[in-house]
């Protein structure tokens, strides 16, 4: 009756590896490409900076930066919903063994999309981080047009004493 078990036990084994390694392909392309489209996202971004003071090309930065995060956050999202569907699965095994192997394959590849959406709500925000570094200049761009008549005031007073 042991044999008996341990066979039973290996065919469970068996079953279940070979769902676990049906997906696993599956799972790790969702999440590479995740990952691929927030790193794409994010070189996007270095265009912004990279333009300079030309605005043409700092507006399609940001635009282009803007598109590959929606982008990238549809992509982290598919890979997502695709992972806690795997993990429903996986929480139906029988081999217990197998059952905690693919739990901790899929909460690793659920680690790296974190890690992605980490690194992708920054970007999110880029036009308005844009826009706010636009009103900031155009306040110090009107300070100072209003401070030098006045500093040319004082060098005046301070020459005439």
């Amino acid at each position: 009756t042991r044999l008996e078990a341990e066979a039973k036990q290996q065919e469970l084994d068996a079953k279940d590896v070979a769902q676990f390694q049906e997906l696993m392909p599956e799972a790790t392309e969702k999440t590479n490409a995740a990952e691929d489209s927030v790193e794409k996202a994010s070189i996007t971004m270095e265009m912004i900076a990279a333009a300079g003071d030309n605005m043409d090309e700092v507006l399609r930065g940001v635009n282009e930066t803007e598109a590959a995060a929606k982008q990238a956050q549809a992509s982290i999202g598919e890979a997502r919903i695709f992972l806690n569907a795997k993990q429903a699965a996986v929480r139906r095994f029988e081999s217990e063994r197998i059952r905690d192997q693919a739990t901790a394959e899929l909460a690793k590849f659920q680690q790296q999309l974190q890690e992605a959406q980490n690194k992708l709500n920054p970007l999110k925000a880029v036009r308005q981080d844009f826009q706010q570094r636009q009103t900031a200049k155009h306040i110090v761009e009107e300070i100072l047009e209003r401070l030098t008549p006045a500093e040319v005031e004082c060098d005046r007073a301070e020459e005439a004493q």
